[in-house]
């Protein structure tokens, strides 16, 4: 199976609430400012507020862009199959969620709290509309229609310059020394102090916030989460979880846990950037022309 399929199937279909507040990264559309350390250049700038990374300009193309672009580039092939193949249609122009950042990565702050809790913004640059009519089409149930529509939509990668063999994108850098640094670790303890008057029984002593925010398994069955739900049925937070989730962002502010983690995981990066920057430059290179042929496929259908 290719990846682009692979991935569709824990793309826009039913997903688990849970699984989608764990929150998988998505993708960069063009780093902005720049900065230098050590001889190496670093393409995006610093900033708490969006956690910005220096990894951020090295993932690769959003997935969204790239299913539209297949879709639109396996058209010709795929009404020769006699496929009555219909996409969900993207604007890549649109805005991003307030929940991600601009490389795609999940923030979250009192804002985004207040607002709402720990779930995420719908993407509004994807046509729910197109999403939810695909997800009860079962055209793509028969088994013959499948792997022709397959055939169609890899041939459809390559000629994008993509690789539909490729299973998994790597997205942040591996910078697992970050969990132990000692300004992280006090700043933990002390968010486990501020959080202690939620009273939230499966808190353990050692438990810390994380980047992507999720609550602890209490949280979820208090909340009534549902699993195997559609994005576009996914009900909005509770009062009870925004008010939690409130408290939780100004846990971590107060403590100076997200300048504490953020500072470290920059640092982190900026060192594994100047070791790997070769590799990496050439890998940004190649994303940012992929990138590019799938928004030159978008311009020809006049979109």
């Amino acid at each position: 199976m290719s990846r682009l399929l692979v991935q569709r199937a824990f793309g826009l279909g039913v997903v688990s609430l849970f699984a989608l507040a764990l929150g998988a990264c998505s993708s960069v559309s063009g780093a902005g400012g720049a900065a230098s350390g050590g001889g190496v250049q670093i393409l995006v700038e610093k900033d708490v507020d969006s956690w910005a990374m220096p990894s951020n300009a090295y993932y690769p193309p959003d997935i969204s862009l790239e299913y539209y672009a297949v879709d639109l580039k396996a058209e010709p092939c795929l009404e020769e199959a006699g496929i009555n193949f219909r996409m969900t249609r993207y604007d890549p122009n649109g805005a991003r969620p307030v929940t991600e950042n601009a490389a795609g990565d999940r923030i979250f702050n009192q804002k985004i709290a207040a607002e709402y809790g720990y779930h995420e913004q719908l993407d509004p640059r994807t046509n729910w509309e197109d999403a939810k009519r695909n997800h009860f089409d079962t055209e793509l149930n028969d088994k013959q229609v499948w792997e022709k529509w397959s055939a169609c939509e890899d041939q459809a990668t390559r000629e994008l310059g993509g690789d539909p063999e490729m299973i998994g994108y790597s997205y942040r850098f591996p910078i697992d020394s970050v969990d132990r640094d000692p300004a992280v670790l006090e700043a933990e303890a002390r968010w486990r102090d501020c959080m202690a008057p939620l009273g939230i029984p499966d808190l353990g002593p050692d438990a810390a916030p994380l980047r992507t925010p999720v609550p602890t398994n209490s949280q979820v069955e208090k909340w009534g989460w549902p699993n195997d739900i559609a994005p576009w049925d996914i009900p909005p937070a509770s009062a009870d979880e925004i008010e939690a989730a409130v408290f939780d962002a100004k846990c971590r502010d107060s403590s100076g846990w997200s300048q504490a983690r953020y500072d470290a995981e920059w640092d982190a990066e900026v060192a594994y950037l100047t070791k790997h920057y070769k590799e990496l430059e050439a890998k940004r290179v190649k994303y940012e022309a992929i990138t590019e042929a799938y928004l030159n496929e978008i311009r020809e259908h006049g979109e």
